[in-house]
């Protein structure tokens, strides 16, 4: 009966540390194919570097706030991009939580991204995106 309940425990671990190495892998990919697919767009749009095009999507007031935010912005923390520390610590207002913006971003940078965009680049956590940015 112990050996029968130790088997089962032993296959459950199994179980739950591949259901989550196949939902890790699943969430890199996704988000490796739209870091991938924003870096075109601008790209596309503003010729240059990875950095330098999202650095011009950013700036360019003529795109939506919203793409600004989630295109430019969320794109250039998860590459942990150094060049456009400047840039967002211009455009942050010191609000980590995003209170200024809330229900507000189509009309306003969202601050919390910006915040966690800035936090990413200057954290030294696992970099598992930032080889996107010499693309």
């Amino acid at each position: 009966m112990i050996g029968k309940f130790k088997k089962v425990l032993i296959l459950s671990g199994i179980f739950l540390v591949t259901l989550f190495i196949i939902l890790f892998a699943g969430l890199y990919i996704w988000i490796d194919f739209d870091l991938k697919k924003n870096i075109r767009i601008a790209v596309d749009k503003y010729g240059g570097s990875t950095e330098d095009a999202l650095i011009a999507y950013l700036q360019d007031t003529t795109n939506s706030t919203n793409d600004r935010t989630h295109l430019a912005i969320w794109t250039l923390g998860q590459i942990r991009s150094e060049k456009a520390m400047p840039v967002l610590k211009e455009l942050y207002l010191n609000d980590p939580e995003g209170k200024t913006c809330k229900g507000r971003h189509n009309q306003v940078l969202c601050q919390r991204e910006i915040y966690k965009a800035m936090h990413a680049t200057e954290a030294n956590w696992l970099p598992l995106h930032a080889r996107l940015k010499n693309e």
